[in-house]
């Protein structure tokens, strides 16, 4: 597949998206379509984000220096009013996911101002 080949549209890569998401929506129901776009389409830059997910991601990155993934996914059609945030960091271990939901609404007090909602998933690295 060509790099961020869908960006650009092509019918092919388009169809290999649809059935990359049949295969995987049938064993992880939990995910997203979006979700399942960003997994597909792994090396998209920064610049493809909105920015809305820019300002969050930067945001994210900032509080939990101890990441390993951080993705930002705006689920609203792309006006802005709801994200979905996933996080993997060293700040979570130990902590129930309550504390570390708490810990994300935190980290984006003024952000999660201006938003109709978010979806946040959160782990501990291992």
């Amino acid at each position: 597949m060509q790099e961020n080949s869908l960006y650009r549209g092509d019918k092919s890569d388009s169809k290999m998206l649809r059935q990359f998401l049949r295969q995987s929506l049938g064993n992880q129901r939990r995910f997203t379509y979006v979700q399942m776009c960003r997994r597909f389409l792994s090396d998209t830059k920064a610049q493809d984000l909105t920015e809305g997910e820019q300002k969050l991601l930067e945001a994210l990155k900032k509080k939990f220096p101890g990441h390993t993934e951080v993705q930002v996914a705006d689920i609203s059609g792309g006006c802005g009013a709801m994200f979905e945030v996933s996080i993997e960091a060293e700040e979570f271990r130990g902590l129930k996911t309550v504390k570390q939901h708490m810990l994300v609404n935190q980290a984006l007090k003024e952000e999660i101002q201006q938003m109709h909602g978010m979806r946040i998933n959160t782990k501990a690295p291992g």
